[in-house]
């Protein structure tokens, strides 16, 4: 029931903003999006939605060279939280940290300034939970809406 809304609402995603979305399933199921050179990946286990995460990469981001990682991470029982070596001191705009809310919040910079943001567990309920968290990251670090609210006719 779970696995079906979430396919739901990415092929709505992809229909609602005509952006070319590929899907991939093994023993994760993986969908992408590229817009304005910025990839959304939403991966997550079938089995174990609990995992799940929502990425977002900007084009050429360096992984092996990260220069700051902030994270800011919850602990879940009988789920595995990564160590992170982060700083605390803030490198991003402060709207972002609006996110750690409801998930655990991993934001990565490169040494040429480029970010990677990691959301997790991210299993949204709606279209608007997906619209309203990927518009918030994109429109304060890159000044673009990666989903329109557009209406095609």
């Amino acid at each position: 029931m779970e696995l079906k809304r979430i396919d739901n609402l990415w092929n709505f995603c992809r229909v609602k903003t005509n952006l070319p979305c590929t899907k991939t399933v093994d023993k994760v199921v993986r969908y992408s999006f590229v817009k304005a050179g910025i990839t959304l990946i939403h991966e997550f286990k079938p089995n174990l939605l609990q995992t799940s995460k929502l990425t977002l990469i900007e084009k050429g981001y360096l992984d092996k060279a990260k220069k700051n990682i902030y994270g800011a991470i919850k602990k879940q029982f009988g789920v595995k939280t990564p160590h992170l070596n982060g700083s605390s001191a803030i490198f991003f705009p402060e709207e972002i940290l609006a996110l750690k809310k409801n998930h655990n919040l991993i934001v990565e910079q490169d040494k040429n300034g480029k970010f990677c943001i990691t959301l997790s567990p991210f299993v949204p309920k709606n279209i608007y939970d997906i619209f309203n968290t990927i518009n918030l990251i994109s429109i304060h670090l890159w000044k673009t809406i990666y989903f329109s609210e557009l209406t095609k006719n």
